[in-house]
């Protein structure tokens, strides 16, 4: 599957979650995908989070979280910037 990665002007928008994602970057791992998604496991500091890319939905719902952060805030998290910091610098494979 092709993987629409987000623009890097999106990722670096915020620079305290730019930075968090980069560090959460190398704790990232495929957990299972079909054709249509992806799901991604990133490893936090206490906790995991399970992020989704929806091949088949429209820009700005391809990528979703399930912390809390995305889910009041409706925005892109760190753990979203992330797995598209993993994927961009091929610390996983898809």
């Amino acid at each position: 599957m092709h993987i629409e990665l987000l623009p890097s002007d999106t990722l670096e928008k915020d620079g305290k979650r730019y930075v968090k994602g980069l560090r959460l970057s190398d704790k990232v791992r495929i957990d299972y995908g079909t054709a249509r998604h992806i799901s991604f496991i990133v490893k936090g500091d206490e906790t995991e989070h399970s992020v989704m890319y929806f091949a088949e939905k429209f820009e700005d719902k391809q990528w979703q979280c399930d912390c809390k952060w995305y889910a009041l805030q409706n925005k892109i998290c760190s753990h979203i910037i992330a797995v598209n910091l993993a994927l961009k610098n091929k610390k996983v494979k898809t």
